[in-house]
């Protein structure tokens, strides 16, 4: 074991390793902003653009999961362990996969409407992601640890706000909506961006996994 860290110590470090996760975030910072315009857009062509943008935002998001892969094939020493930095970064794309396909359901499902509580999710959403990009940029230097960890906590809070919003709504929509279609198109749009906080919650377990093996 201790062999296995003086060779690490000795030899040079890929730090774009760093780059590539800070790229991954950028973009999980860009789809959260993308969905609260979304959520507040007042227009159906006002939705479209916001689902056209977050389709390129996952697309990013692909092209950065790909080189991570790729120079984590080519690279011998890497500044965190494999498992973790591959991880993370599939965390990261995931919020923003989970991001598109909710902003998605507007177009597959031809949805005239929003669901109640769809903005107010959203913006837990988007803080949630701001939080995300606030950690990721800290893992250059892990004596910042304490403020990571207060990244996580936060984002640990923002998931159970969103769970009791999502609740709330959920609750309300099946006592009040009488059209059955309807009804199912908001409840999924509900589930997705409840979903996509739950998504954030696991970046945060990443992080935490991070730093109590670095700090």
């Amino acid at each position: 074991m201790w062999l296995d860290r003086a060779v690490k110590w000795l030899l040079p470090r890929e730090e774009h390793f760093f780059d590539l996760l800070e790229r991954g975030s950028a973009c999980v910072l860009r789809s959260g902003e993308l969905l609260v315009t979304c959520c507040d857009s007042k227009t159906a062509a006002g939705r479209e653009e916001a689902v056209a943008r977050m389709t390129d935002e996952e697309h990013a998001s692909d092209r950065v999961i790909q080189e991570v892969y790729e120079a984590l094939n080519k690279t011998f020493v890497t500044p965190l362990d494999r498992s973790d930095i591959y991880a993370l970064a599939t965390d990261l794309e995931n919020v923003v996969d989970r991001c598109h396909g909710t902003v998605n359901q507007i177009v597959v499902h031809a949805m005239e409407d929003l669901p109640p509580g769809s903005a107010e999710l959203a913006l837990k959403v988007h803080v949630a992601c701001q939080e995300i990009d606030g950690a990721v940029k800290l893992l250059r230097n892990f004596k910042q640890a304490d403020q990571i960890r207060a990244h996580c906590k936060a984002l640990g809070r923002l998931e159970h706000d969103g769970d009791q919003i999502f609740r709330a709504h959920i609750g309300e929509m099946f006592r009040s909506e009488k059209d059955a279609v309807r009804l199912l198109k908001h409840k999924e749009f509900l589930e997705g961006l409840e979903n996509t906080l739950d998504a954030c919650d696991d970046v945060a377990n990443a992080l935490e996994a991070l730093v109590i093996k670095n700090a």
